[in-house]
């Protein structure tokens, strides 16, 4: 039973993907990582964030992890972008 719940809470918990931005040694915002489920929708998420920041961003890195991708759609969203905040 409590393995059984560590399994649903992790799989409800990798539903999300990342988000989350990385300051700089000021506070601001220095990078922004995104997920998706998929590579256009991952950019797209990326750029929307960065409006919603008040900051330009350049993308830097696009990862996929497709083989979790497929196992767990529609829970766990396989595409991660990094984005770099533009000054």
């Amino acid at each position: 039973m409590k393995q059984t719940f560590s399994y649903s809470l992790a799989l409800l918990l990798g539903g999300c993907g990342p988000h989350y931005l990385i300051p700089d040694s000021t506070g601001a915002p220095q990078k922004i990582v995104v997920s998706a489920y998929t590579n256009d929708g991952c950019v797209e998420t990326l750029n929307e964030e960065a409006a919603k920041q008040g900051i330009k961003v350049r993308l830097t890195n696009v990862e996929s992890d497709l083989g979790w991708g497929i196992l767990f759609w529609p829970l766990y969203k396989s595409y991660k972008c990094t984005g770099e905040v533009v000054k």
